[in-house]
């Protein structure tokens, strides 16, 4: 994930290779960890995001709890790292049924606030037009109704780097493609590819907030109409157009109206018991974030909120004062995002035919970005 999202080998190099990396290590090797444990990084995260200039956290995992986004401890934690200026990018998960929505409804992936990544399946071309969501990737609504992922980028079949005396490699010793590099799949792989792409728009924007990050992401994704619908979210990240945006929407503008300082609070909370009655009154009520904008008729305009229960919320378990971190028991259970089993045909390495790289080399959407200046990133599992 690290190489993908930061690499700077010949050959391998990553969506960012000049951002500074800050790795925080919550997985055991069979890649489980404790919700608590990724807790506790988002809590070093935000006590450390000044010292070394971490704008960008990137979480290759979920919990295995389905929550709702504004009672879940994990999601709480992400959304203080949003609050508090850090781009969060979240992984939506490998268990998509494929055509078909599976929902997303697991931690951090579910919350609507942090961009939410689903894995493109390229094709084998360089050419969008026969791009679509992977298999596996997860789509669909969360438990409070909004639609995720909110992007995606490729996730299938990435080549990144690996040690090679690490659990990984000797377990998957079939997928490695040369020393010191492995070929697999997931929305592990594709969340850091997006999670570079951030690094790059605050390189050139560094006063960008995180909303302001995210819409300059959706705005200029490229759509996927060989996509099922909702599979690929807005569409397939442009990382060359999203540092271009000047003026980028707030997808979260409607969301933004309930962040709020509350007495006793060490910084701005999300008032989900106000957001839960606006919500039950008015199925538009985040019409504000999207009415002024083409979203590539993406249909985010109105939630589904007829397909939730609202009997089921427990008013109880929504706490308005500063959660301290350290003292909360969480046994839940996060996985990483990397796809088990993907093992269709496809090959390692793809050969440019004729006049592809003419055109690959023409096409001023794919130029690099002379003015991206390193960037701190933090990548989690």
């Amino acid at each position: 994930m690290a190489g993908i999202a930061a690499g700077a080998a010949d050959g391998y190099a990553g969506t960012t290779p000049q951002a500074n990396l800050v790795s925080l290590d919550v997985m055991d090797d069979s890649g489980v960890a404790r919700t608590s444990d990724v807790i506790s990084a988002c809590q070093w995260l935000l006590a450390n995001k000044d010292r070394y200039n971490i704008r960008v956290a990137n979480f290759s995992l979920h919990s295995a709890m389905r929550s709702n986004f504004y009672r879940d401890p994990l999601d709480q934690a992400v959304e203080k790292l949003w609050f508090s200026g850090v781009v969060v990018v979240a992984a939506a998960g490998n268990y998509g049924t494929g055509s078909t929505p599976s929902g997303v409804p697991f931690a951090p992936g579910n919350d609507p606030f942090v961009i939410t990544v689903g894995a493109a399946d390229l094709g084998g071309t360089l050419w969008r037009n026969d791009d679509t969501a992977a298999p596996w990737s997860a789509y669909g609504r969360t438990l409070d109704g909004f639609q995720k992922p909110d992007l995606v980028a490729p996730g299938r079949y990435m080549v990144g780097p690996v040690p090679s005396n690490s659990t990984l490699a000797s377990e998957r010793a079939d997928k490695l493609v040369v020393p010191g590099y492995i070929q697999l799949s997931g929305t592990s792989f594709a969340a850091p590819v997006v999670a570079g792409a951030a690094a790059q728009i605050l390189a050139k924007h560094p006063s960008y907030t995180p909303d302001q990050v995210k819409g300059a992401l959706m705005v200029s994704a490229t759509p996927l109409p060989a996509a099922a619908a909702g599979s690929v979210g807005v569409g397939e990240v442009q990382v060359s157009r999203a540092w271009r945006q000047y003026h980028p929407p707030n997808p979260n503008k409607g969301l933004d109206a309930f962040v709020k300082q509350v007495a006793g609070s060490t910084g701005p909370v999300f008032d989900a018991v106000s957001w839960l009655d606006v919500a039950k009154a008015n199925v538009s009520w985040d019409d504000v974030s999207w009415d002024d904008v083409s979203w590539d008729d993406a249909a985010w305009s109105v939630v589904s909120w007829a397909d939730i229960s609202w009997s089921d919320v427990s008013w109880a378990d929504v706490s308005w004062a500063d959660v301290s971190w350290a003292d909360v028991s969480w046994n839940d259970t996060s996985y990483e995002d990397a796809a088990e089993g993907d093992s269709s045909a496809q090959p390692s390495t793809y050969e440019l035919g004729p006049g592809e790289a003419q055109a690959l080399m023409a096409d001023p959407e794919l130029a690099p970005s002379p003015e991206a200046l390193p960037v701190a990133l933090s990548e989690s599992g």
